[in-house]
Formats: C-alpha cells, sequence, structure tokens
C-alpha cells in the first residue's frame, strides 16, 4: 500500500510543457496505434518556412524528433521528410495497444493517454519489481530489516520514484535490467527471459546495452549454459531494433541519433565519439554532489554502494559493475546536464541495482545498517518532496528544493489526486502521499538514534545548499498548474 500510494496518488503532469522526453514517445505510441506507422508526422516547405503537420498539429509541438530528408543530398533539419521520435522504439511499441484500447471511448486525449500508459507500463510494474526485489534479497540471505530498508530506500528515495511515475524510457529500462538480474541470478537460471529482457533494456534505451551485457556476460560466467536461449530470447527485441532503424533511417545500424532534427541537440552530443569524451570536475561534480542535479544529493544512500567491493566478492559485484558502467557513462557523456530533471535522470537503473548492492553489503557488515537508514531516510524526503511537485526543474535552477519544491508546497501547490478532484484544498488532497512517504521513512529510521541524526543532518546541509537569485522558474511551474491555481492554492504574485 505504502508503494501504491506513494508512485500512484498524485498525477504530476503539465499538458502546456509537453515534456518531450515522455510526450514524443506517447505520440509515436499514437502513430503506430492509429496509422501504423513510426512516422508522428511529416516536416513540410510552407510560405517562407518549414512547417511540422501530423499529430502535433492536434497535440502541439513536441521535442525530441528526428527527421529523415525526402531527397538524400538534404541533411536535417533544412528539408521536407518524415518526422519520428528520436528514441528507441520499445516504449512506444508497448504503449500503441493501450492507445488502441482508449480508442474504444472515443477520440483519444493527450492527457488520459498518458495517465493510462503511466499505469500501464511504468507505475504497476515498478511496485511489482521493487516487492520481487524484496524477496530476492531475503533469498539471498540478507536479513528482514535491512531487506525492508534497502527495498523502501531503493523505491522512494531514488530516481526511481520520479521516473516511475512517467512514460520515459528510464524507468522501464532500469526495470528491464532489473529483470533480467532476476532471471540471472534468482534461483534458476532463465536463460530466455534473460535474454528477452536484456534486449528489451536496450530497445527502451539505447545506452543500457553495456549494462544489459554485464549482466549477461555474468551470468554465462556462472552457469556456464544457456547462451543459445539467451539469443533466442533477445530476437524479438532484436528485430524490432533493425525494423524500426531500417524502416525509419535506411539501415539496420542506422538510429535517431544521427537524425536528429533539433540543431542544438546535433551540436550538444558532437563532442567526442556518440557524444562520449573525457570527464571534467565540472561532470563529476554536477553529476555526484551538486544541488541541480547530483545523484549523492538526491539519494544519498546510493554513495553506501561504492563501498561493496570491499565486502562482496565474485557474482555478489554484478550489480556494482553495472553501477560503475552507469557512473562512468554519466560523467564522459555530452548531455550529462540532463535537462530538465530532478536527478540524474540518464543513470536511473543505478537505483535497483543501488539497492542491491548495499542489501548484499549490509548482509556481510551489518554495522552499515544504521547508515543506510539515515541515508536512506533523508533520500526519501529529498526526492519524495520534489516528485511531489515536478518531475523536472529548469536549468537555471540551483538548488530545487529551496527555488521551487518549497515554494510550491508552502503556496499549496499539489499536483491532480482523487482527493481534489472532490474539492479537498492544499496540501490536505496530497495526505495520502506524504502519509505513504512518511511511514516509509519512519520504518526506514526504525527508532535507531544514530540514523535519526545521520538523516537530520543530511536533510539540514541539503536545504542549507544555497540557491539561485532568479525566482521566475517556481512562477513558470506554477503558471502551467491544472488547474490553475489548485483548490486552496495561494497564487503567486506577478513580479
Amino acid at each position: 500500500m505504502v508503494l501504491l500510494l506513494a508512485y500512484g496518488w498524485l498525477f504530476v503532469f503539465f499538458e502546456g510543457i509537453n515534456n518531450p522526453n515522455e510526450l514524443v514517445r506517447v505520440y509515436a505510441a499514437r502513430a503506430l496505434s492509429e496509422r501504423h506507422t513510426w512516422a508522428i508526422g511529416r516536416r513540410e516547405l510552407g510560405p517562407g518556412r518549414f512547417v511540422d503537420v501530423g499529430l502535433e498539429g492536434e497535440w502541439g509541438y513536441v521535442n525530441d524528433k528526428a527527421l529523415t530528408c525526402d531527397r538524400p543530398e538534404d541533411h536535417p533539419p533544412r528539408c521536407t521528410g518524415r518526422l519520428f521520435a528520436a528514441k528507441a522504439p520499445a516504449a512506444s511499441l508497448i504503449g500503441a495497444p493501450v492507445v488502441a484500447a482508449l480508442r474504444l471511448f472515443g477520440p483519444v486525449k493527450k492527457t488520459p493517454a498518458v495517465f493510462a500508459l503511466r499505469w500501464v507500463w511504468v507505475i504497476l510494474p515498478s511496485i511489482v519489481f521493487w516487492i520481487l526485489l524484496r524477496r530476492w534479497m531475503l533469498d539471498s540471505g540478507v536479513p528482514e530489516p535491512a531487506a525492508l530498508v534497502s527495498t523502501l530506500t531503493g523505491s522512494l528515495g531514488s530516481l526511481s520514484l520520479t521516473y516511475g511515475q512517467m512514460f520515459a524510457g528510464h524507468q522501464m529500462a532500469a526495470l528491464a535490467l532489473g529483470a533480467a538480474f532476476l532471471c540471472a541470478f534468482w534461483r534458476d537460471l532463465r536463460p530466455f527471459w534473460l535474454g528477452f529482457f536484456c534486449a528489451l533494456a536496450v530497445a527502451l534505451e539505447y545506452p543500457s546495452a553495456p549494462a544489459a551485457a554485464i549482466v549477461a556476460f555474468a551470468a554465462l560466467l556462472k552457469h556456464r549454459r544457456g547462451a543459445l536461449w539467451i539469443a533466442l530470447g533477445a530476437l524479438p527485441w532484436v528485430a524490432v531494433l533493425v525494423q524500426f532503424h531500417w524502416s525509419a533511417f535506411g539501415a539496420p545500424w542506422s538510429t535517431p541519433y544521427a537524425h536528429l532534427e533539433n540543431a542544438a541537440f546535433v551540436r550538444d552530443i558532437s563532442p567526442g565519439l556518440l557524444g562520449i569524451s573525457a570527464p571534467s570536475w565540472e561532470r563529476v561534480y554536477g553529476s555526484l554532489f551538486s544541488p541541480w542535479l547530483g545523484l549523492f544529493f538526491w539519494a544519498p544512500w546510493t554513495a553506501l554502494a561504492l563501498l561493496a567491493p570491499r565486502w562482496l566478492r565474485r557474482f555478489d559485484l554484478v550489480p556494482f559493475a553495472v553501477i560503475v558502467y552507469y557512473l562512468l557513462f554519466q560523467i564522459t557523456h555530452a548531455l550529462w546536464r540532463s535537462g530538465w530533471t530532478v536527478g540524474p535522470r540518464y543513470i536511473t537503473p543505478v537505483a535497483p541495482f543501488a539497492a542491491m548492492a548495499v542489501a548484499l553489503a549490509v548482509r556481510e557488515a551489518p554495522r552499515l545498517l544504521p547508515v543506510l537508514r539515515g541515508l536512506g531516510a533523508s533520500g526519501i524526503v529529498a526526492t519524495g518532496l520534489a516528485s511531489a511537485v515536478c518531475q523536472g526543474f529548469p536549468l537555471e535552477v540551483v538548488n530545487p528544493l529551496r527555488e521551487v519544491v518549497g515554494p510550491l508546497l508552502a503556496h499549496g501547490y499539489v499536483p491532480r489526486n482523487p482527493l481534489q478532484l472532490l474539492g479537498v484544498p492544499g496540501l490536505w488532497s496530497a495526505a495520502p502521499y506524504f502519509a505513504a512517504l512518511a511511514v516509509a521513512a519512519a520504518l526506514i529510521l526504525s527508532r535507531s538514534g544514530l540514523a535519526l541524526a545521520i538523516a537530520a543532518l543530511v536533510v539540514a546541509a541539503q536545504w542549507a545548499a544555497p540557491p539561485g537569485n532568479d525566482r521566475g522558474a517556481v512562477r513558470f511551474l506554477a503558471a502551467q498548474w491544472q488547474p490553475d491555481p489548485p483548490p486552496g492554492a495561494r497564487p503567486f504574485t506577478p513580479r
């Protein structure tokens, strides 16, 4: 019930923003359902300028698109041609049947489509996954208190909570990789499903490929069998990738990244090889420690996962290896800043694998448990409050807690939820969500004085981090609210 309320009570969605990370996948799912094509529209030459027609004409402009020019000698963005989601295809493909089901009730509207897709493919699978992961922890010899703390911390005090409420590839890839791990290392090897979920992770998010390879290779190394069945399991999603690339971009190996229609995105990923280049202190600090993005700021407990090699050996280190890959990817990728985000969203799969690593570490070193309790509770406070108002902070925000989260909650701004629809005003309508977080934090702290002290110190440090001087972000987000203002909220005064 705690996970259900935390993941499902609030509908954090602002139609006016048209979040491209989520919406471009929804557009593609609708195109597959209604028009039986990957293309979401076309770019045509209008009077003096190019005009995008198709689903954008009905649902509004969306970013993160790829463009294949009608003439081979032309190059995006200045050409006519077909428009596609510049994303891996699996999310849109599995979303198409949901959109088709919605059509039984009339024309498909954007907001109900997002709501349904989130529940079917993200919220409910996330809840099921975390329940299964706790069962794996117990079967792996992790004491029950440590398994409970690791599960609640990973599910509610990390990127998993924010992106477990969004129809985007981050959380779905995390779930697929987590499922692959369970198929490989929980009880007996299930090679077909291991291959299926590894390939699905890549078909959801291309950067999942090295992580999937780590899990599959470790499984083969441990079990010494199953290679053929792993390949057969991977085949359906490999076929989807090949068909998408070939039909949209002309070759099985041609991805959307080679056809981006946004010139700014092309410039952003141009440094290095495929956007990968040497890390810098700016990337390391920003990705791991900064208030505006840092993994250890929003989920400080994940730092404990980096200590796992001190106690773990052999195949218990597989989660650690996945974490290391994602951290290296984050600090070497040109898009490390991640756009509008809560935490470094590209490495959302770190959450379940960090939960595995810390659970196994506590199994070997029980003295770590109070530290995990304190850091986990502070993660729930930071990520839980942020996820209650937003799924991505604008780039100009320095400390989102002080500049956006605090002011919005203080003014009574909470997203749509069942009690708000019944007219319950302000924060009272979000009481079940906050109660779920409070119960989780109380279960984690478990009346441990040391854990409580650690949590208090970390929360104080998070809120003490200096804010920026610009307050435009909170007013912009408040202006996107639906309804505007929400019942019982105190509107922000104009500048």
